[in-house]
């Protein structure tokens, strides 16, 4: 790839090379300091890999080389839809403010895309791994508890409406 850093899309373009030549599995770890993109950088290989191998919608540049796009005509894959979709969800319970990020992730993640024979996407699933247990009992100055508990009592007039 060069002497630079690697642009996240040559690596996930890398990995999906791999997986199709070699036919075994792939792994990308995403890893910096707080606030260095981390989770948007996982976002990005998600979406790659959506545009490229999903659900049998691979689309190719006008041009007849390369791979590019987000399925047929530009619109997301219904994997990436619910792939994408659990991260406010994951954010809300696992992310809180910090005196260097505001939306800083407190949890690990692993996730694994399925791919089919077809080089498709057929599947993925999400493991996290809470990484500051402490931080419901107790915040440092200028930081604050997870971003769900704040959401929850934000929604107090909601929940009695809904009988919660």
């Amino acid at each position: 790839m060069g002497e630079l850093d690697p642009h996240i899309f040559a690596v996930a373009e890398d990995a999906y090379a791999e997986l199709e030549r070699a036919r075994r599995d792939q792994s990308i770890i995403v890893s910096g300091e707080s606030g260095a993109g981390k989770t948007v950088s996982a976002k990005y290989v998600m979406r790659y890999f959506a545009a490229i191998g999903g659900e049998g919608k691979q689309h190719y540049d006008d041009d007849g080389g390369g791979r590019g796009g987000l399925g047929a005509g530009g619109e997301e894959t219904q994997i990436e839809r619910k792939v994408l979709a659990s991260s406010p969800i994951m954010e809300a319970i696992g992310n809180a403010k910090t005196t260097r990020n505001d939306n800083s992730s407190r949890f690990g993640k692993f996730i694994e895309l399925r791919f089919n024979n077809q080089f498709h996407i057929n599947g993925a699933s999400m493991r996290t791994y809470l990484l500051e247990k402490s931080r419901v009992v107790f915040q440092a100055p200028d930081e604050r508890n997870y971003h769900i508990f704040y959401q929850l009592c934000a929604a107090r007039d909601r929940l009695k409406h809904l009988s919660l």
